[in-house]
Order: C-alpha cells, then sequence, then structure tokens
C-alpha cells in the first residue's frame, strides 16, 4: 500500500505525480527510524540497558559489545547486532518502548497482519501512512477539527484498511483515537480488530443499548474502535439521525482524533449521511483501477453535503 494525499483534479487530468502541497519530510531511513550519530545525546545509557534486559545478554556478551562499541565508535545497539547478539525487531522494539510507540510483537494478536502499522511500523510501507497522517493534521486536525469521514465509491478499493491503519498512526503519535465503523451494509472494522461483541453503533442509534463501552486494544493504548453493530435493514436512516450528530459531540468531548469509515457509493448513499455531520472527507482511490468517472460523481455526491473534501488517496497497489 503506497498512500498519497492528493486534490482531486490530479485524478481526473490523469496527472499523478504531483501533491497540491509538498508531503512532509522527516529525517528518516528505509527502517522508519531517525538517523542517529554516534555522539547525539540519546540517553543510550538507558537503550543500552532496555536492550540487555530485552535480549537477555548476559555479562561476557555486554563485554564484546562494548569493546566493539569502543573500537568502532558506533552505538551499542549497533555493536550488539553486528555481533550477532540482537537482531534489528529487538533494537526496533527497545526503541519503541523508550519513546512510547505502541506496536504489536505477538504473532497471536487477534489484530489482522493487514494493519501494517500495528504489526510492522518501521517499514517504509508505514512510512508513507505517517506522512498521509501529517498532511491531514495540518489540512484539517491542526485547524480545530476532529472527526474526518473515509469515503470511496467501490468496496474493492480497500478504503476500510486505510481507516484502520490511519487511526493506528494517530494512536501512535500519542492521540486519543477513535475510529468507527460507519459502513452498516459491509462492515470490516470488527473482523480487522478481532472484535467479538454484536453490539455497537447501530445499538446505540437505534436506541437498543442505554450504555456502550468502546472496543480498546491493550498493545495499542491510544486506539478506540466503535463497531458497526448489529444488521439493520434501514442504515441509511439510521445514520441520518439526530442522534448520530449529538453522539459525534459527545465522542468529540473524548477523543482527538475521530476516524469514520463509511460505505462505497456504489452500495447506497449512506455516507453522505455520514459526511454531512463530519463536515469533511477524503476520498481513497486505487491506481489502474478506480474509474476517472467514479471519482467525478463521488466527488460531486461529496459536494451536495457542503462538506470539504481535503483530498484524494491513490493507494499503488
Amino acid at each position: 500500500m503506497n498512500a498519497e494525499l492528493k486534490n482531486l483534479h490530479d485524478h481526473n487530468n490523469h496527472d499523478q505525480s504531483n501533491l497540491d502541497q509538498d508531503p512532509i519530510e522527516s529525517n528518516v531511513n528505509p527502517n522508519g527510524m531517525k538517523n542517529l550519530s554516534v555522539t547525539e545525546p540519546l540517553d543510550s545509557k538507558k537503550i543500552g540497558d532496555a536492550l540487555i534486559a530485552h535480549a537477555k545478554l548476559n555479562a561476557n556478551d555486554v563485554e564484546r559489545i562494548l569493546h566493539l562499541q569502543k573500537d568502532k565508535k558506533i552505538l551499542f545497539g549497533e555493536a550488539a547486532k553486528n555481533l550477532g547478539l540482537v537482531t534489528t525487531a529487538d533494537i526496533e522494539h527497545v526503541l519503541a518502548q523508550q519513546f512510547n510507540y505502541p506496536y504489536i510483537r505477538e504473532t497471536n494478536s487477534s489484530i489482522s497482519k493487514l494493519l501494517t502499522a500495528a504489526h510492522t511500523p518501521f517499514t517504509t510501507e508505514v512510512e508513507s501512512l505517517r506522512s498521509l497522517r501529517g498532511q491531514l493534521m495540518m489540512r484539517w486536525f491542526n485547524q480545530g477539527h476532529k472527526t474526518l469521514a473515509i469515503a470511496s465509491s467501490n468496496s474493492d478499493e480497500n478504503a476500510h484498511l486505510i481507516a484502520a491503519n490511519l487511526a493506528i498512526t494517530f494512536s501512535q503519535l500519542n492521540k486519543k483515537t477513535l475510529l468507527i465503523d460507519a459502513n452498516l451494509r459491509q462492515p470490516n472494522q470488527h473482523q480487522l480488530f478481532g472484535i467479538d461483541s454484536k453490539l455497537g453503533l447501530t445499538n446505540i442509534l437505534g436506541n437498543q443499548q442505554g450504555s456502550y463501552e468502546l472496543t480498546r486494544q491493550k498493545s495499542l493504548p491510544n486506539l478506540a474502535v466503535l463497531s458497526a453493530g448489529t444488521e439493520v435493514p434501514n442504515p441509511q436512516e439510521l445514520l441520518s439521525l439526530d442522534a448520530f450528530s449529538s453522539l459525534l459531540t459527545d465522542l468529540e468531548n473524548i477523543y482527538d482524533i475521530i476516524l469514520i469509515d463509511t460505505t462505497p457509493l456504489s452500495l447506497g448513499s449512506d455516507m453522505l449521511s455520514v459526511v454531512s455531520k463530519t463536515k469533511a472527507a477524503i476520498i481513497v482511490a486505487r491506481k489502474d483501477y478506480t474509474m476517472a468517472a467514479d471519482l467525478q460523481l463521488l466527488n460531486a455526491q461529496l459536494s451536495t453535503t457542503g462538506a470539504k473534501v481535503i483530498g484524494s488517496i491513490l493507494q499503488e497497489f
């Protein structure tokens, strides 16, 4: 998945090379970590101690590492890796703990492997998601807004994966983040996050559940998920209720970022009810798959809501 935030006219003109503003750039290497010099004051003793504990290094291992570190004038972790005593994954894990950057290491997690931001956050693929996150912060969230809808034309554009992975990256930014599955026709988020509960958004809006509890992920402490809930015959009517607006207002008092996954336009116009309440949306498309006519139709439909289209995301996969 390679995602870029573009203006809609970029797609309509078939010019997919230019962003309407420069992407956010950060000093990162291909593994997604900042480049560090030997002399950088990074509290390397704490990181070294954490690496020793994590990799269960013995006194002889530490002595070998310190000798190579002094001889080559390199970092403790780099020396340990050169000696084959730790792996890149070990170093990434320790750095993530040191800088409070949560991600999943266990292999038996209930969270889908498709959520790469949770499982492999130091890849170039996830770096593109962080760049997208930065652009959304500048263009929308840093302007005092909290809620954003994710819109698409067709199910095969996999907008639900963009919504889920983006929500994870926002939570890793230490933002209290909520992901709402408002795709009531083909909900996906409960499967991606391994949520067993049948209660969710429809139960709240239908007043069948007086109180509700959002699903939280232990390994991603800043992220909560509100799944779609019980299947209903009238999704558009439910999402048009004032109760949905009231719910979003209440949730905005709790969360810094709220992302809403919506129904693709090809399945119905439910998303328009959602977008009219969020006041903004981003469009998800797939390179060499999404038709220009579908994008134009989606943009025209979104314009009827009075909401702002922040941009469009072009997935290259």
